[in-house]
Order: C-alpha cells, then structure tokens, then sequence
C-alpha cells in the first residue's frame, strides 16, 4: 500500500524563526474527495480494464449442507458465515499482465449505506483451484470449489478507508484459455461484515486490477 503524500516547504529568511506549515483547506478537502489508494490503484479509482466479480454466494459453517443462492450483499459472521466470490478473467486481457487481487475497502462516507463493519477486522482469504468458482444453489460449506493456492501474505487486519492488494502475480494464463474463473472466501473469526460490492463514489468489493507485468 503506497500512501500519497502531499508535503508543503515553506522558506524564511536567514536565520529567521521556522515553523512548521499547516495542512491548508485545500488539501484538506482533496484528501477527503480522494478514494483509498493501493499500488495498482494509485488514484483509488478502477481503471477501464478492471474485472469486477461476476458472482458472490455466502456459505455457512453452522448450516453446512445448505446452498445459498447469488446474492449482492456479500456476508461474514465470526466463525459461522463466509462469502465466495468469483471473478472471470478473459485470457486476452491478461497477457503481459501482473493480476492484483485488491480489496477496496472505502469509508462510510464514500461508501454511505454500502457496508456494515463490527469487530477488529481479523480476516482469512482462502483460495480455490483455477478455473473453478462457486456455483448459485450449489455450493456449500461442505461442498466447496476445489482448493487451490491461497494469498501467501495477506494483509493481517482490514478496515474501512483502506485498500488492499490481497495479491499479486503475473496472470500466467494461456492466451487460447478463453475466459477463466479465479474464486476464494472471506472469513472471520472475530468480526461481522456486510458490503455490497458496488462503484458509487469509490470501489468497495473485490476487483483485479492489470498492471504491466516487467519481466513479460
């Protein structure tokens, strides 16, 4: 996560008394006009080649067998619900390309009525085998998509007015691939957090983000 810092140097005469500048009302208000920002995300806005996540279905630990349908409120329960979501990459797109799963997660007041948030924010990403996802109706607890390569370093705690790369790598999809599916869940032990994954005033959800891949 790279911050935007915005410094102001004011010089005074030799050897005349400094002191430090105040934040103006300026750059106040632009600080609050701007969405969490991340290193593929440097403005915190979606680039026109962002995939957004085609589906999102909830699963429950204490109703196992159950099979929810899609849903656009995505939902995490301390040790009870966990959402799945899906995003369908197209091959094409994806060359050359580094793939940054992000998580923007905005403020209440950038993303007014769009999540509810209780707890510390611990959370677990879990991912599932390429080319799988969760399916409406089908899947469940107990029938989860087919394990797959989890984020190695995700970020310990989330919390709103923050944005988060969950991970990234170079695509490594074959161009003749199609459209592939990548999917995980959201879990928590220890906190309750709804949102509705959505593009009002700034992002909230799961997005990939295509960055230059340097090496390719």
């Amino acid at each position: 996560m790279k911050s935007l810092i915005i410094a102001s140097l004011l010089t005074a005469a030799l050897a005349a008394p400094t002191t430090p500048a105040e934040a103006s009302p300026l750059n106040i208000r632009r600080e609050k006009d701007c969405c969490p920002a991340n290193g593929a995300q440097p403005d915190g806005k979606l680039p026109g080649d962002a995939i957004n996540t085609s589906v999102l279905v909830p699963i429950s630990k204490k109703k196992p067998d159950y099979a929810f349908p899609a849903t656009s409120v995505a939902k995490i329960t301390p040790d009870d619900f966990c959402t799945i979501f899906n995003l369908d990459l197209p091959a094409a797109a994806t060359q050359g390309k580094i793939c940054n799963l992000v998580f923007d997660f905005p403020s209440h007041e950038k993303a007014r009525d769009l999540f509810t948030f209780h707890g510390p924010g611990h959370f677990t990403f879990t991912g599932y085998a390429i080319g799988v996802g969760a399916v409406p109706g089908q899947t469940t607890y107990n029938n989860q998509p087919a394990p797959g390569p989890s984020p190695p370093n995700p970020p310990p705690v989330m919390k709103p007015g923050n944005s988060y790369i969950i991970n990234a790598a170079p695509c490594g999809i074959p161009p003749e691939a199609g459209t592939v599916t990548v999917s995980g869940s959201l879990c928590s032990k220890d906190t309750s957090f709804t949102f509705k994954q959505s593009n009002v005033i700034c992002p909230l959800g799961f997005y990939v983000i295509l960055t230059d891949d340097p090496n390719a």
